[in-house]
């Protein structure tokens, strides 16, 4: 049996990764996969074949001022942007981006209630003067959606992980590095890769760039890619048409969204983006920020990752 990864997540061969933080030991998550596979009586995978992905160190390191002439988006959008195609997203400084983001999860938790019952869901929270700098109305959208149990309560948690997402969007050099260690982790014969949250996002741009040199079927947990729009509009390779592209690295490709998950419930169902043939499924689980668990035991899940291994 071919690797698994996560963390992407690579199956090994599996791939299993959740991003920027390392929230899951690497043993947890091995326990998890191979719960999940035996509950619906699929080949479980060795713990030597699943690979977890993690990209905190990349996340940590601060931009320099050599990656900023090296890679012009290092840190924040280039003043001087290239030309773009017609249709691409136009450049946008990070912080722009990540209130952007955090408006959207807003207006999401709002939509399906998860925030506590003492937040206000007919406006955006604390509303502010015209003279309210971008950090001081991103810091309230954080604390606002803190009073959603999937931020656990925490006033800053959204805002590190929108600043995170921005971050990845907008800084080319650590966009470059982060992809690049997920394609070394996807081997000609790895079955699974499965991505939650940005490591989804960096596991289909991953597998874009690879082509058809390999072959493997894809879970998406979460997504970043069933976020605000704005993101869907950064991907790259760029949308056309407002259609995604589809890699020709994978060869079925299933999305699983917890309906308590504010940052994906926008567009859970991918086919509306990147067309037919996505097995698009929302599950009813208590999901947290940057908690690959709850997603990696659902049975859902379990389904497309036995399915993926059984090839």
């Amino acid at each position: 049996m071919g690797p698994l990864s996560v963390g992407p997540v690579s199956v090994g061969p599996l791939s299993v990764g959740s991003g920027v933080r390392r929230t899951d030991p690497v043993q947890r998550v091995v326990n998890a996969v191979s719960s999940s596979v035996r509950a619906v009586r699929g080949p479980v995978p060795r713990a030597g074949d699943v690979v977890v992905l993690d990209f905190a160190d990349l996340f940590a390191r601060r931009p320099t001022e050599h990656d900023a002439e090296t890679y012009p988006g290092a840190g924040k959008a280039s003043a001087e942007p290239k030309a773009e195609p017609k249709g691409a997203a136009a450049p946008v400084d990070a912080d722009e981006l990540a209130e952007t983001l955090l408006s959207g999860w807003w207006t999401s938790a709002t939509r399906i209630g998860t925030l506590e019952s003492h937040a206000d869901r007919r406006r955006r929270p604390a509303h502010q003067p015209e003279t309210q700098n971008s950090t001081s109305q991103s810091a309230a959208l954080s604390a606002a959606l803190g009073s959603s149990a999937y931020f656990r309560g925490s006033p800053e948690l959204a805002g590190a992980e929108a600043r995170a997402l921005s971050r990845y969007l907008t800084d080319l050099k650590l966009r470059h590095e982060v992809r690049d260690r997920t394609q070394a982790a996807i081997l000609p014969d790895t079955k699974v890769v499965v991505g939650h949250g940005i490591g989804a996002l960096i596991a289909y741009e991953a597998l874009c760039a690879l082509s058809d040199a390999v072959s493997v079927a894809f879970v998406s947990l979460g997504a970043a890619m069933c976020g605000p729009e704005p993101v869907f509009a950064r991907l790259e390779p760029a949308p056309r048409n407002e259609q995604g592209h589809w890699p020709a690295a994978i060869r079925r490709w299933s999305n699983v969204v917890a309906h308590t998950d504010p940052t994906a419930m926008i567009a859970p169902q991918l086919t509306e983006r990147f067309g037919p043939g996505i097995e698009d499924e929302v599950i009813e689980i208590k999901s947290s920020c940057g908690d690959l668990q709850p997603y990696l035991l659902d049975r859902a899940t379990g389904r497309a990752l036995a399915t993926g291994l059984a090839v």
